[in-house]
């Protein structure tokens, strides 16, 4: 059959009964570099433990998640990880997923299932931290909306550690961000900035971003305005995506140890599909641990 080209369909034979090494990926948008990144990262591991990803982007829109889990059903997927879901395990048993592992990477909703999930309140404890023993004093937080699913994680670790280092919030901190923003890029951050120039409170000393555009933005929209990072402001993004080493300055910012976070996914997977009786299997939540990486956006506030 090698000599005439011949190939197996891997659907047809887990048709009869075999398996077909199909592992479901939903995941919500492509605009986000990290997310895009994880993707890649998820499909390079579950390639290296011999499955191959079929990947189903759903722009945000829960009936189309729907619609794409009853889609991997059809291939005879055997698995399905769903990153950034907006769904509930309501949600799966209706498209008839029992029987089925599926592993949630950063769930927007309370689940009880399989999941992994980055630590995003240790990660705004790592920055917090790391300014203030900088000497920082006063903050903005630019783009981190309590009402968003991830913001619910940050913000409230964000007044924590506030608390914890005796930052009076009301008069040392402030809170920019827009409810209906849905793309948090570089022209985004500099909004923000605007917003606080604006602002009648004294100019904080460091900024703490949603994201690596944003900060990025962020610091553009400073210089535009006399201001130096990090002599008058230090920021701080999140993602670390490669552009922060090939900026100037280059940027500080919190690691979210993604290929740690997606290699440990597909293991998980791969070892539920191994053990075949996922009744008796217990639902674990993992926190891996994001790490903070210092560059030169960040430094002792000038006096």
């Amino acid at each position: 059959m090698a000599e005439v080209g011949f190939q197996p369909n891997t659907l047809a034979r887990g048709l009869r009964g075999g398996r077909t090494g199909i592992v479901g990926v939903c995941f919500q948008e492509l605009e986000s570099p990290i997310l895009a990144r994880k993707v890649s990262l998820l499909q390079h591991a579950l390639r290296e433990f011999g499955y191959h990803a079929l990947i189903e982007l759903t722009n945000g829109d829960r009936e189309l998640e729907r619609a794409a889990l009853r889609n991997f059903l059809s291939m005879q997927a055997e698995g399905a990880v769903l990153l950034g879901s907006m769904l509930t395990q309501e949600d799966t048993a209706l498209t008839a997923w029992q029987g089925k592992p599926i592993i949630w990477v950063d769930p927007e909703k309370q689940v009880s299932g399989e999941q992994l999930s980055i630590d995003r309140p240790h990660s705004m404890r790592l920055v917090l931290d790391h300014l203030y023993g900088l000497g920082h004093r006063r903050f903005a937080v630019l783009g981190i909306d309590p009402g968003n699913p991830y913001g619910a994680f940050r913000w409230p670790a964000f007044e924590k550690h506030c608390r914890r280092l005796k930052i009076d919030i009301k008069k040392d901190a402030m809170q920019l961000f827009n409810p209906s923003q849905a793309v948090h890029n570089y022209d985004y951050g500099r909004e923000l900035v605007e917003r606080m120039l604006s602002s009648k409170k004294p100019l904080p000393t460091g900024i703490i971003a949603l994201n690596d555009r944003v900060a990025i933005g962020a610091i553009n929209r400073l210089l535009e305005a006399g201001l130096e990072t990090p002599r008058d402001v230090s920021v701080v993004g999140y993602d670390n995506l490669d552009i922060c080493d090939h900026m100037k300055p280059t940027l500080t910012t919190i690691d979210q140890c993604a290929e740690r976070l997606m290699c440990q996914t597909a293991a998980r997977l791969v070892e539920l599909l191994a053990d075949g009786n996922l009744s008796n299997a217990k639902s674990s939540r993992k926190l891996i641990k994001p790490k903070l990486i210092v560059r030169n956006s960040t430094a002792e506030p000038h006096s």
